[in-house]
Order: C-alpha cells, then structure tokens, then sequence
C-alpha cells in the first residue's frame, strides 16, 4: 500500500507541475480536466 501511496504522491506532483504549465498557456479545458484527475486521486488517497 505504501508503494501504491508514493506512486500517487508522485502522480499529483506531476500533474500538479502540468497543471500550472497549461494553466500559464491559458488552456481551460485541459486544466479542467487535470483538476479533476488531481481531486479523484487525492480522494482515493484520502480513502
């Protein structure tokens, strides 16, 4: 599970770090969907 925890860690920050790139490109709908790929993976974390 630890494992599975750190991929996820890791997985965010990536995205995280994608986020903030498309985010400084102005494109709207691919940040839409990053967030939300962040939030169901931060909850499954949570979880």
């Amino acid at each position: 599970m630890k494992t599975t925890n750190k991929n996820n860690e890791n997985l965010i920050a990536k995205l995280q770090y994608q986020l903030q790139r498309y985010k400084a490109m102005g494109n709207g709908a691919i940040c839409q969907s990053l967030n939300n790929r962040i939030q169901r993976l931060s909850a499954q974390q949570k979880a």
